[in-house]
């Protein structure tokens, strides 16, 4: 009888993509198992990740044939993953098992180059706002009424099966620090609030500007920049006279504030900054932040990379194309979502960045064994990342010149 060669940890096919979860996995594994069963927290944790770095697995079916191949089970060390038992242990295991392993997943994940003068925010630099993402409509706990619709808008039933992650980005390291799910009738206020952590610097959009949200984050130890809303009024206790540099920014009004709302009773013993910019649509920008401190253009510069949490929901949507779930239980949608999140971190632990397609794209031939994850493989990642960031420089030089011409 011919012996069977054994299978090597170098040799085997992702396995350095999930060497950084080599303990967390040994933890998990130690929980009880599903039921009667012997599928493990870490057995649904690993098919998700393989799932997520396999954009042709794109249901429970499809797992259920990849793990049947022994071959397959060898090389990540997971029993069968049948279809009925893969989709009850996801509605039985506690998805917050994940929260450790994302926190010590993103404290390895480097500081990105960045303008120096963030650093004087301090605090992290985290944007935080939410995005839908569909349900079918018989799923209850997702069911969505949006608020003023009409029929025009929405047709006959306005009801439809959404629900919304909130997620918490870190903008300098340029990944996810939390997803946290909720049913789309919660204010994101409402979720923030409950998720809050000191030593943070908030970018929020206008869908946060709540009082009592953002004294509860200048009580947890953490600073706030939030867009407001066109209404917003305050009294005003210092009007700044403008300098010409201000001017050249575009800088139209910089006052020192209070509020008098009746709502806003952990904000009123605190100034506050309100700084009114034309921005880039020529439209008024209203920004208001207890960093009293910082000037204008810098507070502008912090919102303006309020964008970067916008480019990773199109990294979610249209680059991971993140849209089917395996499960329609709350419990089991939360568990994806963190795997999702799990795997975005491991991608940007192996290039040392913030991940794009291309990375993506290189990482998904890495886990189907196309390619190896070797220097060569990271060296044409490197030149490839190289390219794209002198297209980049290239085309805000353009823009720049552009706006000069006009």
């Amino acid at each position: 009888m011919r012996r069977r060669k054994r299978i090597r940890k170098h040799e085997i096919v992702g396995h350095r993509i999930l060497q950084p979860l080599e303990f967390w996995l040994r933890q998990l594994h130690q929980l009880p198992a599903h039921g009667n069963r012997d599928l493990h927290a870490d057995h649904v944790l690993v098919a998700h990740l393989v799932a997520f770095l396999s954009p042709a697995l794109q249901g429970l079916r499809h797992i259920e044939e990849v793990f049947n191949h022994h071959a397959v089970r060898r090389r990540f060390g997971l029993p069968r993953v049948p279809k009925s038992t893969l989709s009850e242990a996801q509605a039985v295991f506690d998805p917050h098992l994940l929260d450790a392993i994302m926190a010590d997943l993103r404290t390895r994940v480097p500081t990105l180059p960045h303008d120096p003068r963030l650093d004087e925010l301090l605090n992290t630099l985290t944007a935080v706002d939410g995005t839908f993402f569909a349900m079918a409509p018989r799923v209850a706990w997702a069911l969505y009424n949006k608020p003023n619709a009409t029929p025009r808008q929405t047709g006959k039933n306005t009801q439809r099966g959404n629900f919304r992650v909130d997620v918490h980005f870190n903008v300098l390291s340029g990944v996810p620090e939390q997803a946290v799910l909720s049913n789309g009738r919660t204010p994101e206020y409402h979720t923030l609030e409950q998720s809050l952590c000191a030593d943070r610097f908030y970018v929020l959009d206008r869908a946060y500007h709540c009082y009592e949200t953002l004294a509860a984050i200048n009580a947890a130890g953490s600073d706030f920049l939030v867009r407001l809303r066109g209404d917003m009024q305050f009294t005003v206790v210092v009007d700044h006279a403008l300098s010409a540099a201000d001017r050249l920014r575009r800088v139209v009004r910089v006052q020192t504030v209070a509020v008098s709302s009746p709502r806003a009773a952990g904000l009123k013993a605190t100034p506050l900054k309100l700084v009114e910019l034309v921005g880039d649509d020529g439209k008024p920008l209203r920004l208001l932040s207890n960093r009293v401190d910082l000037d204008a253009e810098l507070l502008g510069l912090a919102y303006r990379h309020r964008w970067q949490i916008e480019l990773f929901f199109r990294w979610l949507k249209c680059v991971v194309n993140f849209r089917h779930f395996f499960s329609e239980s709350e419990n089991g949608v939360a568990l994806q979502i963190g795997a999702a999140v799990i795997g975005t971190l491991l991608i940007a632990l192996v290039i040392e960045g913030r991940p794009s397609s291309y990375d993506y794209s290189m990482m998904t031939n890495v886990m189907s064994g196309l390619v190896p994850l070797d220097e060569e493989t990271l060296e044409i990642m490197r030149c490839r990342r190289a390219e794209r960031a002198r297209a980049a420089a290239w085309q805000k030089q353009y823009r720049a010149r552009q706006k000069t011409a006009r």
